[in-house]
């Protein structure tokens, strides 16, 4: 029998974070004699993907431990709003405590010998570790306050407790490291595991016909990729291609789920109706990614960038923010190229790559090589397992 490991995810998407996590669970699988088993709140895609994998699954509605909180209008309206969100998360804790007892019921009819939680909005997990006795590993994959704007509806002091209780923290950045540091304090140790995006024959595959889109650089065509939230920054690469269009044709390809409102918006006050594509988001962007000739990250406070690793992974150049764990994935002038100035300097990275498609290409070469090597399935799973072997045998010790 394998190591039974229980994940607790925070939502039924197939996004970044849930995308990740089933990379990571059929290596482990597969390689290390792992037997995942995944809890989470609601249902959705994943579900469905869990059944045609043949792992284990159960939805227990318990409700996130952060919101976002947006008030409008007057100081009585804001009152309010405030009152509705403290009654709102009371009754999360309440609803919460409930499902406690059914869930950590399932954990051990189960046989659980390890909990991994999957994202740091999921509050629910030091109480039932603590009551079971059996070691946990808080996967940190977002930075919650910077990048969503989430407010801690059990307060900082509960969140920084509960980080602390883990027995091990993991974050797939050095940017995501930091920002939990700022929190739990430089002494409390986080362990910086970056996501594994592909399997090294993965990798293999994501660069065959790679070259094709170089035979037609007219009109270049950059991409978006990615759930439509105001934190991604649509409106400065939609503001960039007006810039760009000044000079030459482009078009703008964004692919993704959320509301497209603000972006429709933006869009038509720019008049780049023709040349920009709103596409419904896809489980598999193979095929989006080979429409295109680079890619635009423009996320602030990006935790680390699947899809940045993707298309380099794809022979796409691309064009990030120089923020966050985008700074640990692009080389700037060789992997990739770096901006931080807003839309103007966006701009000139984008006409660089118009003026000079053979330099693209290059760069695009040098991505490929480059995350082919760092950014392994295999070597996250590794190492995660690593820890979990260190945990366990440390929890047999002291029993």
């Amino acid at each position: 029998m394998g190591i039974r490991v229980a994940y607790l995810t925070h939502y039924a998407d197939l996004y970044g974070a849930n995308r990740s996590l089933l990379d990571l669970m059929l290596q482990l699988r597969a390689a290390h004699n792992v037997e995942p088993m995944v809890f989470l709140p609601v249902d959705g895609p994943l579900i469905e993907r869990l059944a045609d994998l043949g792992i284990a699954h159960k939805v227990v509605p318990w409700a996130p431990w952060m919101t976002k909180r947006h008030y409008e209008g007057g100081w009585h309206h804001r009152f309010q709003q405030h009152i509705r969100y403290l009654r709102q998360a009371r009754g999360n804790r309440i609803r919460n405590k409930a499902l406690r007892p059914i869930l950590e019921e399932q954990l051990a009819k189960w046989g659980t010998q390890l909990v991994h939680v999957n994202s740091l909005a999921v509050g629910m997990a030091t109480e039932l570790v603590g009551r079971l006795s059996i070691p946990l590993v808080w996967h940190m994959r977002e930075m919650p306050e910077r990048h969503y704007g989430f407010h801690h509806d059990h307060g900082v002091r509960a969140y920084v407790d509960a980080l602390k209780k883990a027995d091990a923290r993991i974050a797939i950045s050095d940017a995501v490291r930091k920002d939990v540091a700022h929190r739990i304090g430089p002494s409390v140790p986080v362990e910086v595991v970056h996501n594994g995006i592909y399997t090294a024959p993965g990798f293999a595959a994501a660069a065959l016909g790679s070259e094709e889109r170089w035979r037609n650089v007219a009109p270049f065509t950059f991409l978006m990729a990615g759930v439509i939230h105001p934190a991604k920054g649509h409106d400065e690469a939609i503001a960039a291609l007006a810039i760009v269009l000044r000079e030459h044709k482009a078009r703008l390809r964004i692919i993704g789920g959320g509301n497209k409102d603000g972006l429709r918006r933006a869009i038509h006050a720019q008049g780049l109706q023709d040349q920009v594509d709103l596409l419904d988001y896809a489980d598999d962007l193979s095929e989006f990614y080979g429409s295109g000739h680079a890619l635009l990250m423009c996320s602030r406070h990006e935790a680390l960038g699947r899809v940045t690793i993707e298309a380099m992974a794809h022979g796409l150049p691309v064009i990030g923010r120089a923020e966050g764990g985008t700074l640990e994935v692009i080389e700037d002038g060789s992997t990739g190229l770096l901006y931080d100035k807003g839309p103007e300097e966006l701009a000139v990275r984008m006409l660089q790559l118009i003026r000079d498609p053979e330099g693209a290409r290059e760069m695009a070469t040098a991505a490929m090589r480059d995350v082919a090597v760092r950014f392994t399935v295999e070597g996250s799973a590794d190492r995660v397992m690593q820890r979990y072997t260190e945990l366990l045998q440390d929890h047999g010790a002291k029993s």
